[in-house]
């Protein structure tokens, strides 16, 4: 009996820990313009800094023809 209680109560306090809200899905592992652009975007709408890598899609100049 106090096996099951001391798990209970193990499980209680464990379940109070993690994340809140929904989790994102992190960009892939190699420069992919479609995810940068989408971090872009995010970052523009929740009033974040941006990162140095989002300045070339502010002015809309592109590298690629």
């Amino acid at each position: 009996m106090s096996r099951f209680v001391l798990a209970l109560a193990a499980l209680t306090l464990v379940s109070a820990c993690g994340i809140k809200g929904d989790l994102e899905r992190p960009d892939p592992l190699w420069n992919s313009e479609a995810a940068i652009r989408r971090e872009c975007q995010r970052q523009l709408e929740n009033n974040e800094p941006q990162d140095a890598r989002c300045a070339r899609y502010q002015t809309g100049a592109q590298t690629n023809p």
